[in-house]
């Protein structure tokens, strides 16, 4: 695709580097992604070009439009799926060439944003299967197509108006209007996936449509160079306050006006002789983007689940991102314009598509219905217990305290009223309940919310979940009498003074705690909560940090029984180890009070640096995930319980 205009095709090219070099994990560009929303940006400038043109002509044809999108869209994407499909069939585990056939589904009807924003967050770790992740921003942009020339329409007929300026200005108020709505629910609602959503997204295309329609009476060459270097100094300086301040999970929020400005002071100034942007290696691969763009993530997925990412890094690294630029080139030249889909004649190519998708559609339903191709495993038990830990449920979601609402519990042997037992925390201390469901003996009590740190005043950075509501409530029910131990199990190793997902709140502000002048204050702030327990005379056991890996133990384990018959017993985990250390030594310094009591997995999962993550006496493994127990691992193994102290309480 040949573009007249060397600025937007240089904006693409030095878009995409970030995206891949963020994914490729280089860590100068850290805030990388924000690519895609210098993309976004573009995107709505163009549309709103082709589309207020057409209206203004009165020769605009919605469904010529959609049409034309999709032979931009489809032919590259569609290889790329065809490609995973039948190399997954070869070479996936079964748990991932199931788990990539629903992945693909989903990017298929172009709603992955809203598929991956319901399961995980884009930066969430230990989670090495979203072989088609990226495919996200595809999605809020089809999204966005299918409802932005309706909109400029019923502007145009609502106001129409014989006075072409008019129509201009009628059109720039409502986009402003509505540019400013997508950011206000951006910024202010209460959007728990807002980085996937076209409506906290449509803004920055919107903001593309406003510099279009402002630059048709008021463009301006007086500063133009200096507009342009500007644009630039902006969307680079927003990827350094992303590595400076750990804005990832805050993302998109104000600081995401940045590179949006920055990318509509370019496209603003039609400065063509930007020295960067107008360099032939940045054209080309602004050409190539797309397909770059789309290849690039696949190549990091294989990797990571190689184990080839960190083992090989500078190396590996580097013949990834050559190979995403050379495959992006690739798909370019050969499959985005395929004569077979050739655009003079639209009906027809229309219909290759079409069959090219049912097609993919049957393959992807037939690999997630024969459960991966469940055929091709010679252990089948062996697999159906690995299967069987990953979607095994730690805690019973309608005991979860997701919402902002009325607190919510699970109460285990709630008839028994001698001894009584509260366990609070996150995630952490939902996973210990299967252990007291199956044997515990004691009236226990859970009081949980996942993805909270109970820590007072502290909030996980991104979207206010109330944390510090539900941390209030917990320990105002520990420190109430009513229970003689008190159990606190966490994410010890996220809330540390390593963390960079944790904020307290300072006024109106939820400063990251690596941007804190005390890194110890999540240490130091559990103490106090400790301490004002041990006041009451109840017994305080803290269950200490599970072990954590940087892979998904259930789909490793798969993968390695598949690609190799075995499955490997033990991990390094030297990281996990450290971050801990200032939390293990808050631990160690009551070890002389008599009401405190440590409680570790520790002694029997690891020895020195290497935990254990199969069990190969029950043939299971340890987790469902990469730091959660297995349920039904732990429903057996949850002995450390059997020790606790229980207090007297005075009624």
């Amino acid at each position: 695709m040949t573009l007249l205009r060397n600025d937007i095709n240089g904006l693409r090219g030095i878009s995409v580097l970030m995206v891949v070099f963020y994914h490729f994990n280089i860590g100068i560009l850290k805030g990388g992604f924000v690519g895609v929303d210098v993309f976004f940006v573009i995107s709505g400038f163009l549309m709103t070009k082709i589309i207020y043109s057409g209206l203004d002509r009165g020769n605009f044809n919605y469904f010529e439009f959609i049409k034309r999108r999709a032979f931009r869209i489809f032919p590259a994407l569609f290889f790329l799926i065809f490609i995973l499909l039948f190399c997954g069939a070869f070479f996936l585990s079964p748990i991932d060439l199931s788990s990539l056939s629903e992945q693909v589904f989903h990017a298929l009807i172009f709603d992955s944003n809203n598929y991956y924003g319901a399961k995980t967050g884009y930066f969430s770790e230990g989670i090495d299967d979203r072989w088609l992740l990226h495919t996200w921003s595809l999605s809020v942009e089809w999204q966005f197509y299918l409802m932005y020339p309706v909109l400029l329409w019923l502007c145009l007929k609502v106001t129409k108006s014989k006075n072409a300026i008019n129509n201009e200005r009628n059109i720039f108020i409502a986009l402003l209007i509505c540019t400013a709505a997508s950011l206000a629910y951006c910024l202010f609602g209460d959007v728990r996936n807002a980085f996937f959503s076209v409506l906290t997204r449509s803004w920055q295309m919107l903001a593309g449509g406003l510099v279009f329609m402002v630059g048709i009476r008021y463009a301006t060459e007086k500063y133009a160079s200096l507009l342009s270097y500007l644009g630039l100094l902006l969307i680079f300086s927003s990827v350094v306050m992303v590595k400076i301040l750990s804005l990832e999970s805050r993302w998109p929020g104000y600081y995401a006006i940045l590179p949006v400005i920055g990318t509509c002071t370019i496209l603003y100034s039609r400065f063509q002789g930007n020295l960067l942007l107008k360099n032939p290696f940045i054209q080309y691969l602004g050409t190539w983007s797309y397909s770059i763009y789309l290849w690039h993530w696949p190549l990091v997925t294989a990797l990571i689940i190689t184990e080839s990412f960190d083992g090989f890094s500078k190396i590996v690294k580097l013949i990834g991102i050559s190979l995403s630029i050379f495959l992006g080139y690739l798909s370019y030249r050969y499959v985005e314009g395929l004569n077979i889909f050739n655009k003079s004649n639209i009906n027809g190519g229309i219909s290759k598509l079409a069959i090219v998708a049912i097609s993919l559609f049957c393959i992807s339903y037939i690999f997630e219905k024969s459960d991966g191709l469940m055929l091709r495993v010679k252990n089948k038990d062996l697999y159906a217990n690995i299967k069987l830990a990953e979607l095994g449920t730690t805690y019973d979601s309608q005991c979860e305290n997701n919402g902002n609402g009325n607190s919510k519990f699970c109460t285990i042997n709630s008839n028994l009223n001698t001894k009584k037992i509260l366990v609070i925390g996150d995630s952490h201390a939902g996973h210990l309940y299967s252990w007291f469901k199956e044997n515990g003996k004691v009236n226990t009590t859970f009081y949980v919310k996942s993805g909270c740190p109970i820590i007072e005043g502290f909030e996980r950075v991104g979207v206010d979940n109330n944390c510090r509501e539900f941390t209030r409530k917990a320990f105002e029910l520990a420190e109430s009498g009513k229970y003689n131990t008190v159990i606190i199990s966490q994410n010890w190793t996220g809330y540390s003074d390593h963390s960079d997902g944790l904020c307290t709140f300072k006024g109106s502000l939820c400063i990251p705690l690596s941007s804190d002048s005390n890194p110890y204050l999540s240490i130091e702030t559990t103490k106090k909560s400790i301490d004002k327990i041990l006041a009451r005379k109840v017994i305080v056991a803290v269950v200490d940090s599970t072990p954590w890996f940087k892979m998904n133990v259930p789909k490793k384990a798969a993968r390695d029984f598949f690609w190799f018959g075995t499955v490997k017993n033990k991990f390094y985990s030297k990281e996990f180890l450290d971050k801990n250390k200032s939390f293990d030594n808050l631990f160690k310094s009551y070890k002389n009070d008599e009401n405190f009591q440590l409680l570790s997995f520790r002694p029997k999962l690891c020895k020195l640096e290497d935990c254990s993550v199969f069990d190969e006496y029950e043939n299971i493994p340890i987790f469902k995930d990469n730091d959660h127990f297995n349920p039904y691992w732990i429903a057996r193994n949850g002995q450390i319980f059997n020790g606790l102290k229980m207090q007297h309480v005075d009624k």
